[in-house]
């Protein structure tokens, strides 16, 4: 039970960290006159590119730490911080940044809606922190490699029906429903990275998690 409620929090926090809600917008203002078929494939597209993504940093991240001498521990408390920085930002006001990118659908399926802003530094910092300790933080496995390589897989797909069915959910949801979602997931996200900071401070000064009560 205790492994189940660990990669729940795992899933919750990489999937609230994607914030497929958070594309939406963009997403509708540039496939605006487009057909159904060509707003799915540019969903499609961008959820094959958050996975592959994702997958990527699951699969390199550790490996990227050990050739730079970088601990768990270290990376776990700069994770933490670059989470909790993106948590702000989600709570205190809406991403912005430019809604360009490439000049065909193809290109801004994947930049910038793919990455920077759904498989952005957050999601990947997470998925390289989980990666590296282990859901449970007892040692990464290759059970949590699979388990981590589904969460991902779930989350991408969840990217891909949250933005085909933007525009009824924007509707039905409006901008202040969205906005009001991102926040309150920015303040569950905010508490995941407090957590990750106190483990990494932990991992690097065990004399800390020693003496705490």
């Amino acid at each position: 039970m205790e492994s189940f409620t660990e990669y729940l929090k795992v899933f919750i926090a990489v999937f609230v960290l994607v914030n497929p809600l958070e594309g939406i917008p963009i997403y509708l203002a540039r496939t605006q006159g487009m057909s159904n078929a060509q707003r799915l494939a540019i969903a499609r597209t961008t959820s094959i590119a958050i996975a592959i993504i994702l997958w990527v940093a699951l699969a390199l991240g550790h490996v990227v730490l050990q050739l730079l001498g970088i601990s768990v521990g270290a990376f776990t408390l700069a994770g933490g911080i670059i989470i909790f920085l993106i948590a702000l930002k989600m709570v205190l006001g809406p991403a912005g940044g430019d809604l360009g990118g490439g000049s065909d659908s193809g290109s801004f399926a994947i930049v910038p809606l793919a990455i920077p802003l759904l498989a952005g530094p957050g999601p990947i910092s997470s998925v390289i922190v989980y990666a590296s300790k282990g859901i449970t933080g007892q040692g990464a496995s290759h059970g949590d490699d699979l388990v981590l390589a589904g969460i991902i897989f779930v989350v991408a797909l969840a990217s891909f029906l949250s933005l085909a069915v933007a525009d009824p959910a924007r509707r039905l949801l409006g901008d202040t429903g969205i906005n009001v979602f991102t926040r309150i997931a920015g303040i569950l996200v905010a508490a995941i990275a407090l957590g990750l900071v106190h483990e990494g401070l932990g991992m690097l000064y065990p004399q800390l998690a020693s003496s705490a009560p």
